[in-house]
């Protein structure tokens, strides 16, 4: 009979003597379901973000398009970044040429001294798909038969790791200092639209809350 008596004091201590352990049990446990739930919603996140960027550049991208074909240079000056500038590639020769600009009414292309602005005139349309870019050969160029090269024509955009390795300011006769500031701008580009018809490809970043016009390659594929 002590004995029973003795252990129902045991268990009414072990169930009533220790709330701030039971809490803090509680506590953990809670702790630990919540951050399982973040752990399996931070996919869906990650997406929904990819997503929401995603629509974001192509309303961004259409309305730089837009400007580009009504040749209005002011709208298209706002995508340029006042401490970046724009990056514009070329390649009259053996080697590129990489001009900065601030203002494209005052470049004029190395392609017949052309203003910036006539890009409209060979990039006419330009129906973003959201998917890596296609292959290209020089063997399968044909101007004549309006092949482009590519394994598929269009306007694709996709991410910028193809450009960030493209190493054409190593061998664009430019000065270190430049070089310095073409790699510190380049991990802010984050969509790159390349155009089959032209080759012509533009690299947009986000910065400040605005989508920029950081780079763009105007070389016709096979010229060198």
């Amino acid at each position: 009979m002590q004995k029973l008596l003795w252990l129902g004091v045991i268990v009414l201590l072990t169930t009533s003597c220790n709330p701030e352990e039971r809490t803090a049990e509680n506590r953990t446990i809670a702790d630990g379901i919540d951050s399982l739930e973040a752990v399996q919603e931070e996919p869906q996140r990650q997406q929904d973000k990819t997503t929401t960027d995603t629509v974001a550049f192509k309303v961004a991208f259409g309305q730089f398009f837009r400007a580009l074909q009504a040749s209005d240079t002011a709208t298209i000056n706002q995508f340029i970044h006042p401490e970046y500038g724009l990056w514009i590639i070329e390649q009259p020769g053996a080697v590129p040429k990489m001009t900065h600009v601030t203002d494209v009414r005052n470049f004029k292309r190395e392609y017949q001294d052309r203003y910036f602005i006539t890009v409209k005139d060979e990039v006419k349309t330009c129906d973003l798909k959201e998917e890596a870019w296609p292959t290209f050969s020089c063997a399968d160029v044909d101007y004549e038969k309006k092949t482009s090269g590519y394994s598929k024509d269009g306007c694709f955009v996709a991410g910028p790791g193809k450009f960030q390795k493209s190493g054409y300011w190593d061998y664009a006769s430019l000065s270190e200092s430049q070089i310095q500031t073409i790699r510190s701008t380049l991990p802010f580009v984050q969509k790159s639209v390349l155009h089959t018809a032209t080759s012509f490809e533009f690299h947009f970043g986000f910065i400040d809350g605005h989508w920029r016009l950081l780079f763009t390659k105007l070389i016709y594929p096979c010229s060198a």
